[in-house]
């Protein structure tokens, strides 16, 4: 008897908890009104950015906002490589931004001066304080960018230089010369074999400190050795 006026009980409260839910979901009662919009993983990008563009979208309620297209227009900013967006109920949203990373600076032949995100692709102007650990790239032909970066995140990876010697990359008619942060030391590689003629300077870099020498450029082109010019004190 207990048992059979429970569920006579608990029918009409589990229905009528039910139809409260389809009710506030599709009418315009602001019951679960949005109370906090929380913005993560900036660094170059502020709040204020994200909000003037995500503000159009952002409805009373956390039902009625439109996911995909807060996505879109985030995305379209040009500092953005990824956005996810969730509901935490009832009243706040999380957007996780994940930014494009600075790799390097591209200098092109009108000397303004980029940077570039990890595939090589300018995305943003250089302004002041951007600059941190970052060589820069010299070449007029944005299409070279992204293989001479690539290449030389080879050198990096497979330790032939370490990213803080570098100061300046330059690139004219495929021919690749290097600036060292240490005293701007010249490395000239050339148009081939830039891995085996890296070394090759690298080696005739610890000699000549080995020996006392002040290098001004190492021109590391030629089969059988290197030719140095020494620094004028």
């Amino acid at each position: 008897m207990k048992r059979f006026l429970y569920i006579l009980f608990i029918i009409p409260v589990c229905l009528l908890s039910v139809l409260t839910m389809v009710y506030l979901y599709s009418s315009n009662v602001p019951l679960f009104i949005i109370k906090n919009i929380k913005i993560k993983g900036m660094e170059q990008l502020q709040d204020s950015e994200i909000m003037g563009r995500i503000s159009p979208f952002i409805k009373d309620s956390i039902f009625n906002i439109d996911i995909p297209k807060i996505k879109d227009v985030v995305l379209s900013h040009p500092f953005v490589k990824d956005v996810r967006i969730k509901r935490i109920f009832p009243f706040s949203i999380v957007i996780d931004v994940q930014e494009k990373k600075p790799a390097a600076l591209w200098a092109d032949n009108k000397g303004n001066i980029m940077i570039l995100d990890e595939h090589g692709e300018p995305y943003r102007a250089l302004t002041k304080g951007a600059v941190k650990d970052m060589f820069i790239i010299n070449t007029p032909e944005k299409d070279d960018i992204r293989d001479i970066l690539k290449e030389i995140e080879l050198w990096f990876s497979e330790g032939l230089i370490k990213k803080d010697d570098i100061s300046e990359v330059v690139c004219r008619d495929n021919n690749i010369t290097l600036f060292l942060v240490q005293d701007g030391i010249e490395i000239i590689l050339g148009k081939e074999d830039l891995k085996k003629r890296l070394k090759r300077a690298q080696v005739v870099l610890e000699d000549a400190k080995k020996r006392g020498l002040l290098i001004k450029c190492i021109d590391a082109r030629f089969e059988q050795g290197a030719i140095i010019q020494e620094r004028r004190v």
